[in-house]
């Protein structure tokens, strides 16, 4: 097989924006992305503000870069920032969308009503369970699996390969006491998508909505969410998005507003914010009914310059970039015999590519003495060039995993 063809080398430009480049051969995008110096430069501009404004920053400043955070992240999957609501991270977002769902669970009737006037066929019944994989992030797991006591129930499915979760295997957990399929878009292990669309409508078809944990795929899969039919979205800054920690955002279809009312809520999901009215929740008239209190602000202006970067390269281009040199990953691991523990068809898979190793820790940390950035999680050591990688960084990479990696894991010929 011939060497994969690497798109965009253009985009190497970049690399003059990432001082992280100049110390390290950084290969692990897929747990935090590297830091822009327009993000810096974001930073600098807020703390500029804090100084000279005070409190006045919030009228003037920030509260206007909140409403252009959430158009950033409305236009990454297609819809307007109205609809977006932001959040410290995911797993407080996916515990708003928890207490929304939560009258599902218990067969509240005027919950269920709300949902079949939203045109899902939800039934009468309650539905106490909500379904995701073995290959999903525990935070999706944990928010249901707390919940038991309130009747709530999860089921896991498996992997029948390790590395995917096909459709009929979905079609196998989802009945008619489904409230909610909870899944990855691209799975942080094994860096395979899933398809949305045909999970949607099979959801949909059952009664049940589907939410969709993007962390992995947001900045390299162009989405349309309300083309593939996704109920609600979750996703960050941290990885793929270069804007860090301390920012995430959830978006809910807005059919569904009315029908999923938070109970987990804060002072900028109340659409009478500034009144200040302690005896009064109004629910915000768009996607801020999703938000609990005040977002953090410097996180918001690091993830600003990122998200700045994101919209002036394209994400396609992004995605098209980091799929090659995923493949070139892949196809120099082959020839040097070690187990690639992901899909091969570019077209299923995200920015993560593994390589399975039986304990991967020291063979991470010998890479790191060496200059080589890369992250592990159980039973591989898991690689995630970005565009802003050289070819030349896969190869020495490969290079020193073949060095590396023990025998007993290699791949036998």
């Amino acid at each position: 097989m011939s060497t994969p063809v690497v798109r965009h080398p253009d985009l190497l430009a970049h690399r003059a924006e990432f001082p992280l480049l100049d110390a390290a051969v950084y290969l692990n995008t897929c747990s935090l992305g590297a830091r822009s110096e327009r993000s810096g430069g974001h930073l600098e501009a807020f703390l500029a503000d804090w100084d000279s404004l005070g409190a006045r920053a919030w009228y003037r400043r920030w509260l206007g870069e909140l409403d252009a955070l959430r158009d950033d992240f409305g236009w990454t999957i297609g819809v307007a920032g109205s609809e977006i609501a932001l959040a410290p991270n995911v797993s407080a977002a996916l515990a708003v969308i928890a207490s929304a769902i939560e009258p599902l669970h218990r067969g509240d009737p005027a919950a269920l009503g709300r949902l079949r006037d939203a045109g899902i066929r939800a039934g009468t019944a309650a539905r106490p369970r909500v379904v995701t994989t073995a290959l999903d992030f525990p935070t999706i797991g944990h928010q249901w699996l707390a919940r038991s006591a309130l009747g709530m129930e999860l089921v896991v499915v498996p992997s029948p390969d390790g590395l995917t979760v096909p459709l009929e295997a979905f079609a196998a957990a989802i009945d008619e006491r489904t409230a909610l399929v909870a899944t990855g878009h691209v799975y942080f292990t094994t860096g395979a998508r899933n398809e949305l669309r045909p999970l949607a409508d099979l959801c949909h078809e059952r009664g049940a909505l589907l939410l969709v944990d993007a962390y992995q795929a947001t900045g390299i899969v162009p989405t349309d969410v309300v083309a593939d039919g996704v109920d609600a979205y979750v996703s960050g800054t941290l990885k793929w998005l270069f804007g860090g920690p301390g920012t995430a955002f959830a978006w809910i279809r807005p059919a569904l507003h009315q029908a999923l009312l938070p109970t987990a809520t804060g002072w900028f999901s109340s659409a009478n914010q500034f009144a200040f009215l302690v005896d009064e929740l109004e629910y915000a008239p768009d996607g801020r009914r999703y938000e609990l209190g005040t977002p953090s602000v410097p996180s918001a202006a690091i993830a600003r310059g990122g998200m700045e970067l994101v919209r002036e390269i394209g994400i396609e281009r992004l995605g098209e970039r980091t799929s090659d040199l995923g493949d070139l990953l892949i196809h120099l691991a082959d020839g040097a015999g070690l187990t690639v523990a992901t899909v091969r068809d570019p077209a299923q898979r995200g920015g993560i590519v593994p390589v399975r190793v039986a304990d991967p820790k020291p063979v991470v940390a010998a890479l790191a003495d060496d200059g080589i950035i890369v992250d592990y999680r159980p039973g591989i050591v898991r690689c995630s060039p970005a565009f802003y990688n050289t070819e030349s960084d896969v190869r020495l990479l490969v290079e020193r995993l073949a060095a590396l990696v023990p025998p007993a894991d290699r791949v036998v010929s």
